[in-house]
């Protein structure tokens, strides 16, 4: 995977999550969104995964929001 180039690095690490954490909640779900999009673009294995996922019609799989939040913050 290519390294980005530090010279071109308009923010540092810290001074991103600084300006993060000024943001709100809905800003921050945004950026946390993107962020999984990133991670997990190009990835076959996972689109396989999710597709499949979002195939499944069987409601005694799916997860509540709430069920959903809770493992999500468990991670």
């Amino acid at each position: 995977m290519p390294h980005r180039d530090d010279r071109l690095c308009l923010m540092s690490v810290e001074e991103l999550k600084k300006t993060v954490a000024t943001l709100s909640p809905s800003e921050q779900n945004e950026l946390t969104a993107f962020l999984f999009h990133l991670r997990h673009r190009g990835d076959a294995a996972y689109e396989a995964t999710l597709a499949a996922r979002m195939r499944d019609k069987d409601p005694a799989r799916w997860l509540t929001p709430e069920e959903f939040e809770k493992r999500l913050d468990a991670q």
